[in-house]
């Protein structure tokens, strides 16, 4: 065999064993499910998402779930994302609170009109490797809660009000992105990295 051809044949073999974002996203999501069933302490969990979100290779990933029950990381390795639908959350003179486990949409939009709102994305599963929340609080409050591990983007701007800036930068490599975009008017948009708390 020649060269070019060994060479062509050592580069298919890499790319067939090399972890897509969905098997990333998948095994996330699995670990999400051990750690709510009591299956996995905190501590384990989020060293296991970690590795999870920089691993590249499928036995990266095997390796990781490899003692939890429960199907194969993908059926169909390197499958399409499938992301939950666009989801918008409204508080006209209310308030909405989003927490626990619960699937992230890559498109959300948040609105609070004279109320609250709670959206935390610390025991959420994420369904794709960017996620983009649209935040408009108006002579209202809203809090934005984000993991540890997440990569952050911050775009908003507040009007005689606040729109928490403070904590750009980098998250896990390989970890979502949370692009955060709006404004606030007489109001506030509060965006906090927060750590998880051990469930008891």
């Amino acid at each position: 065999m020649s060269n070019g051809a060994q060479n062509d044949a050592k580069k298919a073999r890499d790319d067939s064993s090399r972890a897509a974002d969905t098997d990333r996203i998948q095994l996330a999501q699995l670990l999400a499910y051990a750690a709510e069933q009591g299956r996995l302490p905190l501590k384990d969990y989020e060293d296991r998402l970690t590795r999870a979100y920089a691993a590249t290779t499928y036995d990266q990933l095997e390796e990781l779930r490899a003692d939890l029950p429960g199907s194969a990381v993908s059926p169909v390795r390197g499958g399409k994302q499938n992301p939950a639908p666009s989801t918008l959350l409204l508080a006209l003179l209310s308030g909405f609170e989003r927490r626990g486990r619960w699937n992230v949409p890559r498109k959300l939009t948040t609105f609070t009109f004279w109320g609250s709102g709670v959206l935390d994305l610390r025991y959420a599963d994420f369904t794709s490797t960017e996620v983009d929340i649209h935040a408009v609080s108006i002579m209202s409050a809203q809090n934005i809660l984000l993991p540890p591990e997440v990569n952050v983007e911050i775009r908003g701007r507040g009007v005689m009000g606040g729109f928490d800036r403070t904590i750009l930068g980098n998250g896990t490599p390989g970890a979502p992105t949370v692009k955060i975009h709006g404004f606030s008017l007489w109001g506030g948009v509060g965006i906090k990295r927060k750590a998880r708390r051990p469930r008891g």
